[in-house]
Order: structure tokens, then sequence, then C-alpha cells
């Protein structure tokens, strides 16, 4: 038998935390625990944890760390499988962690991630990239046992260990065995990685939905982007390509244009949003190039220290 914990950092999350919380407690599973990581926050996230009946480990302020804090998690969890997600995301079905928890019946499976969307009608979240499924989602196996994944390019390596702890289940002994790195960000990418080269099998069912959004400007799309992609070349060695389509542009606003639910001013907002968000993507890896070579760059590497937290939507 499976035990679930839950393992949600949280930092004034009342907005968002408690449509987090009610999906979880409806899930058709009943021994699931839940873990509250909270950095001192100054809202009613406390109460609305409590109400859930959840365990708060308090992070004293300017110690959060998106690696060490999870495994402290880890530490305090009682469950055999740990499930990890933030405080404005929110579980998609009532089956979620039955669907996720019944591929560990293989006992070499030792992780599994889902996959997060924006809601279908959501007038409050950006219509051209609304959920619908067209096609049957399939599980996607990842094991290079033997140290096979050293053989890889650094490319495939990089593509490999695409991960994201907003909808990802872990045996409570992979994370003892490989703990999560001390990082600021791209801890998911890092253990995954990690877990690979010690000839881990991780999966990929992308039929298992978490919802996620956050409202992006071009300062948090512009900030956001580049720490991701200064984690992404440190790390894995990636240099991020110029990213500039004019083609997926205009197919977003084509399918905004569509989008019947959408008032015609409303769509015009979202084209321009886009357009913005499109060029602050443009800018931060332009800047990622510029920097590939300019590795002790301060001011870079002032920039790339923290994560902004986005504007959240329930």
């Amino acid at each position: 038998m499976f035990k679930i914990s839950v393992i949600i950092p949280v930092k004034n999350g009342a907005a968002t935390l408690r449509n987090c919380l009610e999906s979880i407690r409806a899930q058709n599973i009943e021994d699931i625990e839940i873990i509250v990581l909270d950095s001192m926050s100054t809202d009613n996230s406390l109460q609305i944890a409590q109400e859930f009946h959840a365990n708060v480990i308090k992070i004293q302020e300017g110690t959060f760390n998106h690696g060490l804090t999870r495994n402290l998690g880890t530490e305090s969890a009682s469950g055999n499988l740990l499930y990890f997600t933030v405080q404005d995301a929110w579980l998609s079905e009532n089956t979620i962690f039955e669907k996720m928890a019944a591929h560990f019946i293989d006992e070499q499976v030792m992780a599994v991630v889902g996959h997060q969307a924006i809601p279908w009608g959501h007038l409050d979240k950006n219509p051209a990239y609304w959920f619908m499924r067209f096609t049957q989602p399939e599980v996607e196996k990842r094991h290079f046992p033997n140290n096979t994944f050293k053989q890889l390019s650094d490319g495939e390596q990089f593509q490999n260990s695409s991960w994201d702890n907003v909808n990802a289940m872990y045996r409570r002994i992979a994370v003892i065995k490989v703990p999560f790195r001390t990082t600021n960000y791209s801890e998911d990418w890092i253990w995954a990685n990690d877990a690979l080269h010690n000839g881990m099998m991780l999966l990929r069912d992308p039929s298992l939905v978490v919802y996620h959004y956050h409202h992006m400007t071009f300062k948090y799309v512009y900030k956001a982007s580049f720490i991701v992609y200064y984690n992404f070349l440190i790390f894995f060695k990636h240099n991020q390509k110029i990213l500039w389509s004019p083609v997926n542009f205009l197919k977003a606003g084509y399918i905004i244009l569509k989008r019947k639910e959408v008032k015609f001013s409303n769509k015009i907002y979202w084209i321009l949003h886009n357009a913005s968000g499109n060029l602050a993507y443009f800018i931060s890896s332009i800047n990622i190039n510029i920097l590939n070579n300019r590795l002790k760059n301060e001011h870079f590497l002032k920039l790339s220290e923290k994560l902004p937290q986005g504007k959240q939507n329930t």
C-alpha cells in the first residue's frame, strides 16, 4: 500500500492555496499527508493550511532554497510516495494521485512527472493556451542502466532531464538516495539528471494534468526566462537558441481570434500581451547568448540569484 505525502512550498499564497488544498483533499485516496513549507507568510496562508490539517514547517526568512527546502520536506514526510506541487496549482481530476501512484507498482519506477496546463474557458487566463486534449497521451519511459546515460550527448542528456515539480511524484527512498541539490532554481531538472546518472527509471505521463497559471508581464517573463536559461547554461551547458518565431506569435493570435468565449476588446489585449511576452523571451535569449562567453559578469550573476514570484490566479 502507498501513503502519499504532498509537499508544498508556500509564501503568502492565500489567494490560491485553498483551491490547491481542496483539490488534494478531493483525491480518492484517503491516506494523504500534507506538508506545507511556509516561508514566513504574512497573510492567512497558515490558517488555510491548518484548516486542511497540514503539517506546517516554518522556513526562516532568507533561508528558502528550492533544493534544500524540498529535502527538508522529504525528511519530515511519513509517506513512501512524495508528491511535489506549488501553492497556485490544482489537480484537474480527483483520480490524479490514484493514477500516478499506480505507476509505482513497478518497483523499478522511482519518479513520475505529469503535465501542467491552463484550464479551458478561464477568461482571466491566456486564451491562446487553454488546455484541450487532441491525441491520446502515451507514457514515456526514461531509463539508462549501467552508466549508459553518460554516453549520451549533452543535448540528449538535457532533453531527458526535463522535469517539473509542479506535478511530480517520487519514491521517498529515491529522494533520500539522490537528494535535491542546493540551488535557487531548476532543482527538478537537476534532480532528474542526477537520478538518470544513477540508473533510476523515470516516467512521464502527460495524461496526469495539473492546472497552473501565472499572469506573465514583460518584466516577469524576461527575468524568469533569463534565470531558467542561465541555470541551463551553467548546469547543462545548454546555450538557449535565440527565440524569435513570428509563426508562433501569429498562430497564437489566430487561436485567440477564434475563441468565441472571449470579447473582441479582450482579444486585442491578449494578442498584445503575447507580443510583450514574445519580446521578453527574445531579449532574454539574446542576453544569454551574450553571457555564454562572459560567465563572470557580475550584473548577469546578480540578476540570476532570485526567481520573481508570479502574479497568482485561481
